[in-house]
Protein backbone atom coordinates (compact mmCIF):
# COMPACT_ATOMS: atom_id res chain seq x y z
CA UNK A 1 0.00 0.00 0.00
CA UNK A 2 1.09 3.20 -0.72
CA UNK A 3 2.44 5.19 2.47
CA UNK A 4 -0.13 8.43 3.24
CA UNK A 5 0.40 10.68 6.12
CA UNK A 6 0.83 8.69 9.54
CA UNK A 7 -2.06 9.04 11.77
CA UNK A 8 -0.81 6.88 14.93
CA UNK A 9 1.75 5.32 16.86
CA UNK A 10 2.20 2.06 16.34
CA UNK A 11 4.15 2.97 13.12
CA UNK A 12 1.48 2.18 10.73
CA UNK A 13 0.44 4.91 7.97
CA UNK A 14 -3.09 4.94 7.31
CA UNK A 15 -5.29 8.07 5.74
CA UNK A 16 -7.52 9.96 7.75
CA UNK A 17 -10.93 7.84 6.93
CA UNK A 18 -12.90 6.91 9.37
CA UNK A 19 -16.33 5.78 10.42
CA UNK A 20 -19.07 6.75 13.11
CA UNK A 21 -19.00 4.45 15.42
CA UNK A 22 -20.80 2.94 18.67
CA UNK A 23 -19.19 4.40 22.31
CA UNK A 24 -21.38 1.04 23.99
CA UNK A 25 -19.27 -0.15 26.98
CA UNK A 26 -16.87 3.41 27.00
CA UNK A 27 -15.60 5.87 25.39
CA UNK A 28 -12.31 3.69 25.66
CA UNK A 29 -13.91 0.95 22.89
CA UNK A 30 -13.88 3.14 20.07
CA UNK A 31 -10.38 2.74 19.44
CA UNK A 32 -10.66 -1.06 19.00
CA UNK A 33 -13.87 -0.60 16.73
CA UNK A 34 -12.07 1.56 14.82
CA UNK A 35 -8.75 -0.08 14.34
CA UNK A 36 -10.65 -3.13 13.48
CA UNK A 37 -12.31 -1.28 10.43
CA UNK A 38 -8.92 0.01 9.33
CA UNK A 39 -9.84 3.63 10.79
CA UNK A 40 -7.59 6.81 10.93
CA UNK A 41 -9.88 8.86 12.94
CA UNK A 42 -13.59 8.12 14.39
CA UNK A 43 -16.65 10.25 14.90
CA UNK A 44 -19.13 9.45 18.09
CA UNK A 45 -22.01 10.88 19.68
CA UNK A 46 -20.53 11.88 23.09
CA UNK A 47 -24.43 10.69 24.14
CA UNK A 48 -27.68 9.32 22.84
CA UNK A 49 -28.12 12.10 19.91
CA UNK A 50 -32.07 12.47 20.98
CA UNK A 51 -31.38 13.44 24.68
CA UNK A 52 -30.95 16.60 26.51
CA UNK A 53 -29.77 14.87 29.53
CA UNK A 54 -25.87 13.61 29.47
CA UNK A 55 -23.40 14.03 31.93
CA UNK A 56 -19.68 15.54 31.26
CA UNK A 57 -17.43 12.46 31.65
CA UNK A 58 -15.51 12.13 34.34
CA UNK A 59 -12.33 10.58 35.59
CA UNK A 60 -13.24 7.43 35.93
CA UNK A 61 -14.86 7.87 31.85
CA UNK A 62 -12.06 9.83 30.70
CA UNK A 63 -8.85 8.09 32.37
CA UNK A 64 -9.59 4.62 30.27
CA UNK A 65 -10.08 7.16 27.16
CA UNK A 66 -7.39 8.25 27.26
CA UNK A 67 -5.02 5.32 28.28
CA UNK A 68 -6.55 3.29 24.97
CA UNK A 69 -6.16 6.75 23.01
CA UNK A 70 -2.41 6.71 23.66
CA UNK A 71 -1.80 3.41 22.93
CA UNK A 72 -3.98 3.17 19.55
CA UNK A 73 -2.84 3.49 16.24
CA UNK A 74 -4.84 6.50 15.63
CA UNK A 75 -5.59 9.60 18.02
CA UNK A 76 -8.33 11.95 16.28
CA UNK A 77 -11.89 11.84 17.39
CA UNK A 78 -14.36 13.66 16.13
CA UNK A 79 -18.33 14.36 18.12
CA UNK A 80 -21.07 15.01 16.57
CA UNK A 81 -23.36 17.53 18.69
CA UNK A 82 -26.80 16.26 19.52
CA UNK A 83 -29.59 16.80 16.78
CA UNK A 84 -31.96 18.25 19.03
CA UNK A 85 -30.07 21.46 19.70
CA UNK A 86 -31.21 24.49 17.53
CA UNK A 87 -29.33 27.70 18.33
CA UNK A 88 -31.77 29.26 15.70
CA UNK A 89 -34.97 28.85 17.63
CA UNK A 90 -36.98 31.54 18.42
CA UNK A 91 -38.69 29.52 21.43
CA UNK A 92 -36.91 30.87 24.54
CA UNK A 93 -37.01 27.04 26.04
CA UNK A 94 -35.56 25.13 23.37
CA UNK A 95 -33.07 28.03 22.66
CA UNK A 96 -32.18 27.99 26.72
CA UNK A 97 -31.90 24.18 26.42
CA UNK A 98 -29.89 24.30 23.23
CA UNK A 99 -26.69 26.61 24.81
CA UNK A 100 -26.80 24.01 27.67
CA UNK A 101 -26.35 21.28 25.69
CA UNK A 102 -23.71 22.77 23.60
CA UNK A 103 -21.44 24.24 26.27
CA UNK A 104 -21.46 20.86 27.75
CA UNK A 105 -20.72 19.16 24.48
CA UNK A 106 -17.79 21.37 23.84
CA UNK A 107 -16.74 20.91 27.65
CA UNK A 108 -16.41 17.27 26.70
CA UNK A 109 -14.70 17.60 23.51
CA UNK A 110 -12.32 19.67 25.03
CA UNK A 111 -11.56 16.88 28.01
CA UNK A 112 -11.46 14.18 25.22
CA UNK A 113 -8.86 16.47 23.14
CA UNK A 114 -11.31 15.76 20.33
CA UNK A 115 -10.43 17.01 16.90
CA UNK A 116 -13.73 19.03 16.67
CA UNK A 117 -17.29 19.16 17.37
CA UNK A 118 -19.89 18.74 14.48
CA UNK A 119 -22.99 20.68 14.65
CA UNK A 120 -26.04 21.44 12.61
CA UNK A 121 -26.74 25.67 12.43
CA UNK A 122 -30.07 25.39 13.20
CA UNK A 123 -33.49 25.51 12.00
CA UNK A 124 -35.49 28.34 11.22
CA UNK A 125 -38.38 26.88 11.68
CA UNK A 126 -40.55 28.88 9.79
CA UNK A 127 -39.28 32.73 10.74
CA UNK A 128 -36.94 35.30 8.71
CA UNK A 129 -33.83 33.29 7.73
CA UNK A 130 -31.20 35.89 7.99
CA UNK A 131 -32.94 36.73 11.67
CA UNK A 132 -32.18 33.30 13.02
CA UNK A 133 -29.07 33.01 11.62
CA UNK A 134 -28.00 36.05 13.43
CA UNK A 135 -29.71 34.55 16.52
CA UNK A 136 -27.66 31.38 15.83
CA UNK A 137 -24.31 33.20 15.66
CA UNK A 138 -24.97 34.91 18.99
CA UNK A 139 -25.84 32.20 20.93
CA UNK A 140 -23.09 30.13 19.36
CA UNK A 141 -20.30 33.58 20.34
CA UNK A 142 -22.02 33.41 23.99
CA UNK A 143 -21.30 29.79 24.23
CA UNK A 144 -17.70 29.87 22.87
CA UNK A 145 -16.72 32.41 25.59
CA UNK A 146 -18.10 30.34 28.37
CA UNK A 147 -15.75 27.63 27.44
CA UNK A 148 -11.74 27.62 27.84
CA UNK A 149 -10.63 28.44 24.00
CA UNK A 150 -7.89 25.75 24.30
CA UNK A 151 -10.41 22.97 23.46
CA UNK A 152 -11.97 21.15 20.34
CA UNK A 153 -13.27 23.75 17.63
CA UNK A 154 -16.98 23.82 16.80
CA UNK A 155 -17.81 22.34 13.20
CA UNK A 156 -20.61 23.96 12.07
CA UNK A 157 -22.19 21.85 8.96
CA UNK A 158 -24.04 21.87 5.63
CA UNK A 159 -27.32 20.80 5.59
CA UNK A 160 -29.35 19.29 3.19
CA UNK A 161 -32.35 22.42 2.47
CA UNK A 162 -35.12 20.94 3.82
CA UNK A 163 -37.75 23.70 5.04
CA UNK A 164 -36.05 25.81 7.31
CA UNK A 165 -32.59 24.46 8.53
CA UNK A 166 -30.30 26.97 7.64
CA UNK A 167 -26.79 26.43 6.48
CA UNK A 168 -27.58 24.56 2.77
CA UNK A 169 -26.00 27.67 0.98
CA UNK A 170 -22.52 29.25 1.18
CA UNK A 171 -24.12 32.52 1.74
CA UNK A 172 -25.80 31.42 5.06
CA UNK A 173 -22.74 29.74 6.32
CA UNK A 174 -20.60 32.74 5.89
CA UNK A 175 -22.99 35.22 7.66
CA UNK A 176 -23.00 32.72 10.37
CA UNK A 177 -19.13 32.79 10.57
CA UNK A 178 -18.95 36.18 10.46
CA UNK A 179 -21.64 37.25 12.93
CA UNK A 180 -20.10 34.58 14.99
CA UNK A 181 -16.45 36.38 14.76
CA UNK A 182 -14.56 33.44 16.40
CA UNK A 183 -12.34 32.33 13.97
CA UNK A 184 -9.56 30.95 15.70
CA UNK A 185 -12.62 28.59 17.45
CA UNK A 186 -14.74 27.40 13.99
CA UNK A 187 -14.62 25.68 11.20
CA UNK A 188 -16.82 23.77 8.61
CA UNK A 189 -17.51 19.92 8.03
CA UNK A 190 -18.78 19.57 4.75
CA UNK A 191 -21.30 16.73 3.82
CA UNK A 192 -21.58 14.97 0.26
CA UNK A 193 -25.18 14.14 0.60
CA UNK A 194 -26.14 16.99 2.05
CA UNK A 195 -24.69 18.83 -0.93
CA UNK A 196 -26.49 16.66 -3.27
CA UNK A 197 -29.75 16.91 -2.03
CA UNK A 198 -29.83 20.99 -1.85
CA UNK A 199 -29.04 20.66 -5.29
CA UNK A 200 -25.47 21.06 -6.03
CA UNK A 201 -24.55 18.80 -9.15
CA UNK A 202 -21.32 17.03 -7.94
CA UNK A 203 -20.57 14.93 -11.18
CA UNK A 204 -18.41 17.41 -13.37
CA UNK A 205 -14.81 17.83 -13.03
CA UNK A 206 -14.00 20.11 -11.28
CA UNK A 207 -17.06 20.90 -9.40
CA UNK A 208 -16.33 19.91 -6.05
CA UNK A 209 -13.19 21.79 -5.67
CA UNK A 210 -15.55 24.59 -6.83
CA UNK A 211 -18.39 24.17 -4.78
CA UNK A 212 -15.80 23.80 -1.53
CA UNK A 213 -14.17 27.25 -2.07
CA UNK A 214 -17.67 28.85 -2.04
CA UNK A 215 -18.73 27.21 1.18
CA UNK A 216 -15.49 27.71 2.49
CA UNK A 217 -14.68 30.70 1.54
CA UNK A 218 -15.12 32.58 4.84
CA UNK A 219 -13.30 30.25 7.00
CA UNK A 220 -9.90 30.32 8.06
CA UNK A 221 -7.32 27.77 5.57
CA UNK A 222 -10.12 28.10 3.47
CA UNK A 223 -11.19 24.22 3.12
CA UNK A 224 -12.64 22.11 5.57
CA UNK A 225 -11.66 20.18 8.86
CA UNK A 226 -13.55 17.33 7.64
CA UNK A 227 -15.83 15.87 5.62
CA UNK A 228 -18.82 13.71 6.19
CA UNK A 229 -18.62 11.34 2.76
CA UNK A 230 -21.86 9.59 1.83
CA UNK A 231 -23.84 8.52 -1.35
CA UNK A 232 -27.45 9.71 -1.57
CA UNK A 233 -30.76 7.68 -1.86
CA UNK A 234 -32.76 10.18 -2.92
CA UNK A 235 -32.40 12.78 -6.63
CA UNK A 236 -30.42 15.77 -6.41
CA UNK A 237 -31.93 18.92 -5.28
CA UNK A 238 -34.66 16.88 -3.35
CA UNK A 239 -33.65 18.13 0.45
CA UNK A 240 -34.26 14.60 2.21
CA UNK A 241 -31.23 13.88 4.34
CA UNK A 242 -31.22 10.25 3.53
CA UNK A 243 -27.86 8.51 3.48
CA UNK A 244 -26.29 5.58 0.88
CA UNK A 245 -23.47 3.29 0.86
CA UNK A 246 -20.88 4.93 -1.37
CA UNK A 247 -21.74 3.76 -5.08
CA UNK A 248 -25.04 2.66 -3.78
CA UNK A 249 -27.30 6.16 -4.77
CA UNK A 250 -27.65 8.71 -6.57
CA UNK A 251 -24.19 10.40 -6.52
CA UNK A 252 -22.21 7.52 -7.60
CA UNK A 253 -18.47 6.42 -7.15
CA UNK A 254 -17.23 8.95 -9.94
CA UNK A 255 -18.39 11.86 -8.10
CA UNK A 256 -17.61 10.91 -4.67
CA UNK A 257 -13.75 10.09 -6.10
CA UNK A 258 -13.41 13.33 -6.93
CA UNK A 259 -14.36 14.58 -3.33
CA UNK A 260 -12.06 12.10 -2.01
CA UNK A 261 -8.87 13.37 -3.94
CA UNK A 262 -9.26 16.57 -3.15
CA UNK A 263 -9.91 16.07 0.70
CA UNK A 264 -6.48 13.83 0.31
CA UNK A 265 -4.94 16.40 -1.13
CA UNK A 266 -5.94 19.13 1.32
CA UNK A 267 -5.28 16.70 4.25
CA UNK A 268 -8.75 16.84 4.91
CA UNK A 269 -10.12 13.90 7.45
CA UNK A 270 -13.09 12.09 5.71
CA UNK A 271 -15.37 9.75 8.26
CA UNK A 272 -18.40 7.96 6.84
CA UNK A 273 -21.75 8.16 7.94
CA UNK A 274 -23.36 5.42 5.78
CA UNK A 275 -25.95 2.97 6.66
CA UNK A 276 -24.78 -0.10 9.19
CA UNK A 277 -26.53 -3.53 9.06
CA UNK A 278 -26.40 -5.75 11.77
CA UNK A 279 -22.63 -6.46 11.19
CA UNK A 280 -20.09 -4.87 10.43
CA UNK A 281 -20.15 -5.73 6.49
CA UNK A 282 -21.42 -2.70 4.63
CA UNK A 283 -18.81 -0.78 7.32
CA UNK A 284 -15.90 -2.81 5.13
CA UNK A 285 -17.65 -2.39 2.31
CA UNK A 286 -17.61 1.27 2.44
CA UNK A 287 -14.87 1.73 3.84
CA UNK A 288 -12.89 -0.86 0.78
CA UNK A 289 -14.98 1.48 -1.71
CA UNK A 290 -13.10 4.83 -0.19
CA UNK A 291 -9.74 3.37 -0.18
CA UNK A 292 -10.01 2.57 -3.76
CA UNK A 293 -11.63 5.87 -4.64
CA UNK A 294 -7.95 7.38 -3.25
CA UNK A 295 -6.43 5.32 -5.37
CA UNK A 296 -4.89 3.32 -2.08
CA UNK A 297 -4.61 -0.87 -1.52
CA UNK A 298 -7.30 -1.69 1.38
CA UNK A 299 -5.88 -2.30 4.52
CA UNK A 300 -6.09 -6.43 4.50
CA UNK A 301 -9.14 -5.98 7.77
CA UNK A 302 -10.89 -4.23 5.22
CA UNK A 303 -10.29 -6.12 1.70
CA UNK A 304 -13.52 -7.84 0.74
CA UNK A 305 -13.76 -6.37 -3.11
Amino acid sequence: MRKVAASGRTGRSLPRFGLHVSTAGGLDRIFGRGEALACGTVQIFSHSSRSWEFAIPDAHVLDPYLRARSGASFSDVFIHASYLINMASDDPEIARKSMETLEKELATARLMQAKGLVLHPGSARGGERRKACLRAASRIQEVLDRVPGDGAPLLLENTAGAGSMLGARPEEMSEIYEAIGRPDRTGICLDSCHLFASGYDLSEEGAGEEIVARFCEAIPGRRPSLWHLNDALFPRGSGRDRHAGLGEGHIGLPALGQLVRLAVASDVPIVLETPKGEGDEEDRRNMSRLFSMAGLSAPPEIASE
